[in-house]
């Protein structure tokens, strides 16, 4: 039966590689060049604290937007975004390259809603669980390509070459998405409620299951956030050079190709054992960055199976939302729980753009391994039945 489901949904499936090629090329690249623009880590971080606000906007906003237009025109806007976002981010002038920033957030978060929005609408729910690691595989092929790629072109070619190639990235989405037939699906306006983001909020925190969905997904995310952001700073930072950090967020993405292995780990499992295993072996490996920092062949291993550990992690895609969330709060309810994002986008740098200014870089490995060890404590809460 699981076959079946992998070989109907696989189509859809690879569409989310198409879809994070733009983002995955620029991974690396944009901590790097804000670096070198604003010269210290800690800049760094405040940098990306005020340009994540713009993506809490959009994720609250967002389902408010699509009672409007239709999805179609809705990833339609969320691709323009991120075209202007490419030709802004390419420019050497500050402010240019954050606003570039902003537009780059609004139109990766917008396309997230959207996108699960045509998850919930296409996959029946009961094959959720076979399709989100399907999901994850596909997202992360893109992930642990790009970063590397991106430096590598711009390093060894040209400036500008990774930008081009994010463009086509947007351009290859835009007609796979058409070729999918996405353009017909249709929700119904009834679907997105009433317009006020506050009450949804209050509503969705009010569930238990969401919000131990959006907490446990949020301290996975701000791991990655983690990962992202300062890897490439601390490699530069150690002396390996901005290719090596480039290469260990690759490495370290690389390791969600084997998300299929967890999912069925999960299925013949739990849910539960393979999210607190997650979460303990990230922790410990966390911790074990901060204390072996000074040395960089050290911590780089440690880094590549720390990743490991938050792949466990990612075996369990959003099946805790999905199999949550009411069908006729689908809408309002993953506007809510997207913002898991943008807090982590805006929590780790926000809280390391503070620690930084009394601490050296290490502190954010510290940092993560208290979080993941706090949400391996939180996990127990998961049903025994998921």
């Amino acid at each position: 039966m699981m076959r079946v489901i992998a070989v109907t949904h696989l189509p859809f499936a690879g569409f989310f590689f198409a879809a994070s090629t733009a983002r995955a090329v620029l991974l690396s690249i944009l901590p790097l060049k804000a670096l070198s623009l604003l010269g210290s880590a800690q800049h760094v971080s405040v940098l990306f604290f005020v340009v994540s606000v713009c993506g809490i906007g959009a994720s609250l906003g967002i389902y408010s937007i699509l009672r409007h237009i239709s999805l179609r025109t809705g990833f339609l806007i969320s691709s323009l975004a991120m075209v202007i976002s490419i030709a802004l981010l390419w420019t050497q002038d500050l402010w240019t390259f954050s606003l570039g920033m902003m537009f780059h957030v609004f139109g990766i978060t917008s396309m997230e809603v959207i996108l699960s929005l045509y998850v919930m609408q296409k996959i029946p729910r009961s094959q959720l669980s076979e399709f989100e690691p399907l999901r994850m595989v596909s997202t992360v092929m893109a992930l642990s390509i790009g970063p590397w790629l991106g430096v590598y072109l711009q390093s060894r070619y040209a400036d500008w070459l990774p930008f081009m190639v994010a463009a086509a990235g947007v351009l290859t989405t835009l007609i796979y998405f058409r070729w999918l037939g996405l353009h017909h699906v249709v929700m119904k306006r009834s679907s997105f409620g009433t317009v006020n983001p506050v009450r949804h909020v209050r509503r969705f925190f009010r569930q238990p299951r969401l919000r131990l969905a959006w907490i446990l997904t949020l301290a996975r995310s701000s791991w990655w956030v983690l990962f992202i952001i300062y890897t490439p700073i601390y490699a530069v930072h150690s002396g390996l050079g901005e290719l090596m950090g480039s290469a260990i967020v690759s490495i370290g993405s690389a390791w969600t190709l084997t998300v299929p292995y967890w999912g069925w780990i999960a299925r013949r499992y739990s849910l539960r054992l393979l999210m607190r295993m997650g979460f303990i072996v990230t922790s410990l490996m966390t911790l074990a960055i901060f204390v072996f920092a000074g040395i960089p062949s050290v911590a780089v291993v440690l880094l590549v199976f720390a990743a490991l550990g938050a792949t466990m992690l990612d075996g369990s895609g959003h099946v805790l939302f999905l199999r949550a969330v009411r069908s006729r709060e689908r809408a309002e309810m993953t506007g809510v729980f997207q913002t898991y994002r943008d807090v982590a986008n805006l929590a780790v740098p926000g809280i390391f753009a503070i620690l930084l200014k009394f601490f050296a870089l290490p502190v954010v490995y510290a940092g993560g391994a208290g979080w993941t060890i706090a949400a391996a404590i939180t996990s127990r809460h998961i049903p025994r039945k998921m």
